[in-house]
């Protein structure tokens, strides 16, 4: 009696393992939270991270870029702005008329007394007396942005008159606005008669990464660029 021949079923392939997604997910934005209480009992809700707020104040919520300012932190997005300055705060409209819409707002619970500040000295090496019109002007930066301007956190302007340096400074800033993740720097210069003859030849950190709230600044003289008298 013949056998049959039965054709051996394949083996079955083992099962195909679905490739593991990538992880989309994105580390969450941390929004520091400020309570105020405005004039009338209003309030106002203000979310910071990094040069961003958002501010909520009655039923509206409006997000805002930190814009230029020579004193406190000033936020626009073009149609309202959000100032704050130490404990304080205020908003309005961003026009000419800047109409205000909550004024006197105060934090509810007050940081680091009001303000912080930054001290030092500014001088330079050259044997040079400066005349009385002399206008040194110094900064306190954030320098977090590599390929952008730096926003000026907090200036001082000061006349020299009679005063030779080392001059002293004293820059009070708004605690709110510091990031520990972000870089700050102090540069200055020296003015005479409108035109640049000190500048910082390097850059001050302070505050962030393990730096301090004191530096003494070193400038370098600028040549005269006035034309001749004839």
């Amino acid at each position: 009696m013949g056998t049959s021949l039965t054709a051996q079923e394949p083996a079955p392939a083992p099962a195909a393992t679905p490739e593991q997604p990538r992880s989309t997910m994105r580390r969450a934005i941390e929004w520091k939270r400020f309570d105020y209480t405005c004039e009338g009992g209003q309030k106002i809700v203000v979310y910071l991270h990094d040069q961003t707020v958002k501010v909520r104040y009655k039923d509206s919520t409006y997000l805002m870029k930190q814009t230029p300012s020579a004193d406190g932190g000033r936020y626009s997005n073009g149609t309202v702005v959000w100032w704050s300055k130490g404990n304080g705060g205020f908003l309005e409209e961003d026009n000419r008329d800047g109409a205000m819409i909550a004024k006197d707002c105060k934090l509810d619970t007050p940081t680091n007394g009001g303000s912080g500040t930054v001290n030092g000295t500014v001088s330079y090496m050259q044997r040079i007396a400066l005349p009385p019109s002399a206008i040194l002007i110094v900064q306190l930066q954030d320098s977090s942005l590599a390929d952008a301007a730096a926003t000026v956190l907090a200036q001082q302007k000061i006349a020299l008159g009679n005063r030779q340096v080392p001059v002293s400074f004293s820059l009070n800033y708004d605690p709110a606005q510091i990031d520990e993740k972000h870089t700050y720097t102090v540069n200055a210069k020296i003015l005479v008669g409108g035109q640049l003859r000190f500048l910082s030849e390097k850059s001050y950190p302070v505050l962030t990464g393990g730096n301090q709230n004191a530096v003494d600044l070193v400038l370098k003289q600028v040549p005269d660029s006035s034309p001749p008298q004839p």
